[in-house]
Parts: structure tokens; sequence; C-alpha cells
């Protein structure tokens, strides 16, 4: 690292040493780190592959911007900190960092941020959750039990706000610093995870492992392993939580520190398991399974891991099953609903025009497929789409009295079908859509043609999904 230097703002000594960093990748989780970069008074440079100048807020108009092809080695010498967004792929970066600037520290924005978290003055508790399937709805009903419980909270990461934006509101005097930390961390984000420097870690969580993003991982394995990096922090008594059904636990329980505590969940005989009427946490403890609002037997499991890591933390049993009763995801406004497939879908409904849409996209970094249409609303610029569908689609499924506006809309920019239905619309875009991908319902337009609301709107898209 450099010497020292005064930060801009106060809060951010952590980054004192840090003269110049380079900032690779500029979709939401890019440009929360390097605002924070630029708040800590670094130089900031920001690389991104596509040769279109992105959209930067105000704070990062003075920054050095690299776009399209990446230029020669030269350009990138003299770095202190090299900054991984997610969905870049950090083995060519990792070879580049060895050539160029070896000393440089490689940190993802997750990273960066808890670094600056550890300097708070306050104690804090952490939750890290990961797995294939089922990470958003724990991640917000551990959030939503802490808070429940007491703890003021922040809930996000790889769900939501990115920790880079908290911890530069906390830096500036906008808000508190929180009691805990609930962060959904995914496997693009455990990949350049620090944990020397980063706030010791209560719980960690890996809910499953199933075929993932295989085209960037190796094997399963390899991705498998990435996972576990999740319990690489966990202080002495700190609580891991394994799925004992899972085919990786008997492997990936070696990540788990001696001094922590292992805990394999959903076992035949052992508890904590799920049985056909309760949530058996153990030492006999038990919540009916009729108090969770949310169905299905995934959920039930999914509030078997949340519970577990609120009682570790101290929440009180009741307040769990009474949080249970009422916790509701936030329907139909970019609401990830279900994985299928390696496919993420995403209930937006509520984007009933091109700004909404717009906003909802806005940094999203996974190709996906948009479901649209309806009837369109007086004076919308359907054209504005066309570049984040050119840039980032892989296909357009339109429905509704605008469908054929949003056909001549998207010509040439990307593949685009017709369809009379939401059932047809989910199963042409499941068809296009590949592991890795999005699915999103964000349809530009009232519902008004087809629909009661919009809220109707999303949930026949999500029975849609179910009969996938």
């Amino acid at each position: 690292m450099s010497e020292t230097r005064a930060v801009q703002t106060p809060g951010l000594g952590a980054l004192s040493g840090v003269r110049r960093a380079l900032v690779v990748g500029c979709g939401l989780s890019g440009k929360a780190a390097a605002l924070l970069l630029v708040a800590a008074g670094v130089e900031v440079a920001i690389y991104d592959q596509r040769a279109a100048a992105p959209e930067l807020p105000e704070g990062l108009a003075e920054v050095e911007l690299f776009l399209g092809e990446a230029p020669s080695d030269a350009a990138f010498a003299g770095f202190d900190l090299m900054v991984l967004s997610p969905g870049v792929p950090p083995g060519p970066w990792r070879e580049r960092h060895a050539r160029c600037c070896p000393d440089a520290q490689i940190h993802g924005e997750l990273s960066l941020a808890l670094l600056v978290a550890a300097s708070w003055p306050r104690s804090l508790e952490t939750a890290l959750i990961t797995g294939t399937n089922g990470k958003s709805t724990v991640t917000a009903l551990t959030g939503a039990l802490l808070e429940a419980g007491g703890r003021s909270t922040f809930t996000g990461g790889n769900l939501g706000v990115p920790l880079s934006e908290l911890v530069l509101a906390v830096a500036r005097g906008e808000r508190e610093a929180p009691e805990a930390l609930v962060l959904e961390c995914s496997s693009y984000q455990l990949e350049t995870l620090r944990v020397h420097g980063s706030p010791a870690v209560s719980v960690a969580m890996l809910l499953n492992v199933s075929p993932d993003h295989l085209d960037r991982y190796d094997s399963l394995e390899h991705y498998a392993e990435t996972k576990g990096r999740v319990f690489g922090g966990l202080e002495p008594g700190g609580l891991a939580l394994l799925s004992a059904r899972d085919a990786f636990t008997p492997r990936l329980r070696r990540f788990v520190p001696e001094a922590a505590r292992c805990v394999l969940v959903d076992g035949e005989d052992d508890r904590p398991r799920l049985s056909d009427a309760s949530l058996e946490l153990g030492a006999g403890e038990s919540i009916d399974r009729r108090a969770l609002a949310l169905a299905g037997r995934h959920n039930a499991l999914n509030a078997l891991f949340a519970v577990l890591a609120a009682r570790h933390l101290g929440v009180s049993l009741d307040t769990c099953e009474a949080t249970l009763r009422r916790f509701q995801a936030l329907p139909h406004r970019m609401n990830p609903i279900a994985e299928r497939d390696g496919v993420r879908y995403f209930d937006d409904s509520k984007a009933t025009n091109v700004a909404s849409v717009l906003a909802g996209l806005d940094g999203f970094e996974q190709t996906f497929v948009l479901i649209c249409g309806g009837r369109a609303k007086d004076g919308d610029d359907l054209g504005a789409l066309r570049p984040v569908l050119a840039r980032q689609g892989r296909a357009l499924v339109a429905l509704g009295e605008s469908a054929e506006q949003f056909m001549a809309m998207a010509k040439g920019a990307l593949p685009c079908v017709r369809v009379a239905d939401m059932d047809e619309a989910v199963r042409v875009a499941a068809s296009c859509a590949q592991p890795g991908d999005a699915v999103l319902l964000s349809p530009a337009c009232a519902s008004w043609d087809m629909y009661r609301s919009f809220v109707h709107r999303g949930e026949v898209f999500a029975e849609a999904v179910a009969r996938l």
C-alpha cells in the first residue's frame, strides 16, 4: 500500500492507505464501490467492457473511464487496490494484477465495505447467507427476525442495496451504524471476500448446492467450494449452518473453523429438522408450521435456517414465531419469486411505465429475458428500453395490447416473440433463458387490458412460474 494520507470523509479511515484504485465493472455494485472510494479521497478509475459510456452518478463525474476492449497493461499499472464487480470473472484480472500491480489488494464491493464496517466503534453482529436456492428469502427473513428482536439491522448485499451504500451513509452521518448486518452472498461475491480485516462473522449459512454458473466454474465441485468460503470469517463460537441432506455438505464442513459450532439442518432423526407439523429447533423448542405465512416445504426449511440464526443471536422464540406469522416478501417490485434450472424469476409487475422498468434494470448485472406489454401509457417512449435490451437482454416476450409496439421497438436488437397469455409468456421465456440468466416480468405498461391490477398480473405470473 502507498503511504497513509487523510481521507475526505471522516469514518473511512480504513481506506486511508489507498491512493489509486481500479474498479472493474460499472453495474450497481461497481458504482457503489467507486462512490465509497471517491469519498475516501482515493483516485479512482473504472473499467467496463461495454463500449457505451454508462450513466454515472454525480459523485463519479471525474473518474477516469476505460471502456470496451481492455487497454494495455501499462494503463493499469500503479494501482493500490483492485475492486472486482461480482459479474467479472476474477481469473483474467488476477493475471493482469500479477503483471501490472502485484502489490495491490484485490477486493469485491462487499469485501471492501466490510473492511470499513470493521472499524465502526459499536459491536457488530454479522450473518452471511449463501446457497444456490433460497438465499434471498432466508436473508430477508433473518433480517426481519433480528429487527423484531430489537436489533437495528441492515439487510442487503447481493439482495437489494449494496453494503457500500450503507457504509458511505454511515460515514457521512446520514444514518447510524446498525447493530447487525444480514448479507446475502453470491458465489461471485465470495470469490473476492477477504476474511482478514473484516468483521467477525456471528452466523454463516450454506443452504444448498446444485448446478449453477458452470459457465464460470470449471466444475460443480469448484462452484461448491467457492460457496464454502462463506465460513472463513466465523468467530470462535460462531454458528455454521449447512443442510444435512445436501450431497456437498460432507465436503464443505471442512471450511468451518474448528472453534465454530457446526449444525446440520433437517437430518432424518437429529434436531434441528422439519416435521410434518413443526420446525423442530432442538433443546425442546419448536414452532408450529402453521405459523408460517410463506407456503411450501422449501419456505419452511428457509424459515428453519433463519430462526436458528436468530435464536443464536438472542432473539426469543416467541418473537420468532410472531415474525413468521406476519412475514411477507415485498410483492411485485423486482421481487425474486423462484429459481428454476439456474434461472431466477423476478416479479416487477408494479413497473407500469418505461421509467420504472429502467430504474429496476439500473445496475442489474444478469442477462435477462424481459416479459413486457399491456396497455401502454400515452407519451411513454418505449424506445428508451432499446439500449439496455440490446446490451443485456437475451430475448423479449411481448403480450397484451401493446405487443406489436414492443416487437417493433426491439426488432434487430434481440430475439422477440409475441404470445397470447402469461402461461405462454413464461414457457417461452424459460426456453430462451440460459443458466445464470433472469426472467423479468417488468411490463412498462398498465395491466387493465388483461388483468384486474398489477397485483393480479403478478399473481398470474407467479402461478405460471410455479407450473414450469
